[in-house]
């Protein structure tokens, strides 16, 4: 279980933290501005922080499972629609929403106040660390693993792969 949720917060955290990595191909290819293009990544900072009370509230009605499903979902679909957008609104929608709204239902509060349910007192905060770790890994494999298919396959190719490797969240 804390495997799993240390799996889960690597990919949300990885596909979170490597947005960066496209701005200036979306610039390029968009010709939207610089800052068009984070505004819209700082609307999704502000989305990411904003629903995870939110759907943890859902998960403790409804189940984590759900609301981790339901995010993989999100996040998978804005970063599989990002590269079709031509406008600020759609790019808001896609990286500043459905990014960010996915990537905070399958955040550290969601996963590890799920897995703390199932397991000791005394096991809880090695599970916490570990998780959390997840997240740390997520950043150091995903930010050179995109970088490497932006060089070599472009932005839209390594933003379908991310949006792929999403699903597996």
């Amino acid at each position: 279980l804390t495997l799993a949720a240390a799996a889960i917060l690597m990919i949300t955290m990885g596909a979170r933290q490597t947005t960066g990595l496209f701005v200036s191909p979306i610039t390029t290819s968009t010709g939207l501005g610089i800052a068009a293009i984070s505004f819209a990544l700082a609307v999704g900072q502000f989305v990411w922080g904003a629903v995870q009370p939110v759907f943890g509230a859902i998960a403790d009605k409804f189940g984590a499972g759900r609301v981790i499903v339901a995010g993989t979902l999100m996040l998978a679909l804005g970063t599989a629609l990002t590269p079709f957008v031509d406008a600020q609104w759609s790019l808001l929608l896609t990286m500043g929403v459905l990014c960010a709204a996915g990537a905070g239902a399958g955040s550290f509060s969601i996963l590890i106040g799920a897995t703390a349910k199932q397991l000791p007192a005394e096991r809880r905060a090695f599970a916490a660390g570990f998780i959390n770790a997840g997240g740390s890994l997520g950043q150091f494999v995903f930010a050179p693993l995109m970088q490497a298919i932006i060089s070599s396959a472009g932005w839209v190719a390594a933003m379908l792969s991310m949006a792929v490797t999403s699903l597996l969240a």
